[in-house]
């Protein structure tokens, strides 16, 4: 799915009268079918511009436009994964995968096949039966993501969904992410703050600034996929985005008085 964002900008409402800017006029495309990362430091924003992108929030100034239309809160086209997993803890996992498509009011036979086919593809098959309390952080990472993508979405935003894992499971999903962004042949967009993590997954890489977010960089990777973490190409463009991130001044984000900012329309914050 094609997203085209053109000069956004997104202004928070702060306590004691002020606003705080967490984005700055960014523009940005992402193509059909590209995996790409949104890379930087905790609080520029990447988070932010992702629910943009789903609708769950709107811009202060500036469009966001998602397969050629004007956004308009959030869409089924659209999957979402959090951080937090946000599984219903009294339906087991084919209850929890399938719970979007009784909205959907597909026939019994139809949303059976669906789901069998995304518990197939996610590993899921034997966990079926149990319930998110019996599960580990990865397996229930799975079934969020299984959640999502049985809704068909043309477009998946990950919010940071391998945070929480160990070291070894998180590289085991990262290789599980490659192999279901083939298979679905969608786009993906994943918020991460890990270097190699956007390194191994991305087609390209979005490097942000402290906040106010802005795009730092838009670096390609060209590395052949399955990509190995050892190899030289590998370990130095991990050591040019390094550079490039350490070479930010922390911020602290535009603070200014409410009265200053006129045709924005303001929110709470939301971390």
């Amino acid at each position: 799915m094609h997203v085209k964002i053109q000069h956004v900008s997104k202004t928070y409402a702060s306590g004691g009268g002020y606003a705080v800017k967490a984005l700055d006029n960014i523009s940005l495309t992402i193509e059909n079918s590209e995996f790409v990362c949104l890379l930087g430091p905790s609080g520029c924003g990447k988070s932010t511009l992702l629910k943009l992108i789903a609708g769950i929030e709107s811009s202060s100034s500036g469009s966001v436009q998602v397969g050629g239309a004007h956004m308009s809160g959030p869409s089924p086209e659209r999957g979402f994964v959090f951080q937090e997993h946000a599984l219903f803890p009294w339906l087991n996992v084919r209850d929890n995968i399938s719970f979007g498509l009784d909205m959907k009011r597909l026939d019994r036979k139809t949303k059976k096949n669906t789901v069998n086919d995304y518990l197939r593809l996610l590993g899921l098959e034997k966990a079926a039966r149990l319930y998110p309390k019996q599960l580990s952080g990865g397996m229930s990472q799975r079934v969020a993501i299984a959640r999502a993508l049985c809704l068909n979405p043309r477009l998946l935003l990950l919010d940071e969904p391998f945070a929480a894992l160990d070291a070894i499971l998180r590289q085991k999903m990262q290789e599980e992410m490659v192999r279901i962004w083939r298979r679905e042949n969608k786009s993906f967009i994943l918020v991460t703050h890990d270097v190699e993590e956007a390194i191994y997954l991305a087609d390209r890489i979005i490097i942000m600034t402290p906040g106010p977010g802005t795009i730092k960089d838009n670096i390609p990777v060209s590395l052949p996929r399955p990509r190995i973490r050892t190899e030289a190409g590998f370990i130095q463009l991990r050591g040019k985005i390094l550079r490039l991130l350490q070479s930010d001044e922390p911020e602290t984000g535009d603070l200014l008085p409410l009265a200053c900012i006129t045709n924005e329309r303001l929110k709470p914050v939301l971390n």
